[in-house]
């Protein structure tokens, strides 16, 4: 079995290779970021996700699972991505959520000469299976959005 947290941070690094992406992050690849759970220094997800930046995205490990792939035992590993979008003023284009699940998703990194639907991530895994956003609300009230993603 892999080590998942070399996943998130592989993730991580093909993530700010999408130009578009950082630009969507105020061209700040720093707000695209992994968490990894380090006790006691991280080891709250949701103080985590409190305290992301707008904008801002974060990768975390969610946890890995027995699954089957073609008749063969595999593991399933679970990852989020968590979306704050920048600041907007202006209603007449509330299409942030939208253009970053997009570029997550159908985005290429300046390595890869395909979309992230089909990178490889990690040289031990398929790439992603087809992800899942939906909104989540923090602890305040405040909406944010995840996207779930798995790796076999």
């Amino acid at each position: 079995m892999i080590n998942p947290a070399q996943l998130v941070s592989n993730l991580v690094t093909l993530l700010r290779e999408i130009q578009d992406l950082v630009t969507q992050m105020g061209n700040d690849k720093t707000r695209i970021y992994a968490y990894h759970d380090l006790y006691p220094t991280y080891s709250s997800l949701m103080a985590a996700i409190h305290d992301m930046p707008s904008p801002g995205i974060m990768v975390a490990w969610q946890g890995t699972e027995p699954s089957s792939f073609g008749g063969v035992d595999v593991w399933r590993h679970r990852v989020s991505i968590y979306l704050r979008a920048r600041q907007t003023s202006s209603l007449s284009t509330p299409a942030a959520y939208y253009t970053l699940f997009r570029l997550i998703t159908k985005g290429t990194p300046s390595s890869q000469g395909v979309p992230m639907l089909n990178v490889t991530v990690h040289s031990s895994c398929y790439p992603m299976d087809l992800p899942r956003i939906q909104r989540q609300t923090d602890a305040e009230g405040l909406d944010y959005f995840e996207i779930e993603m798995s790796f076999m």
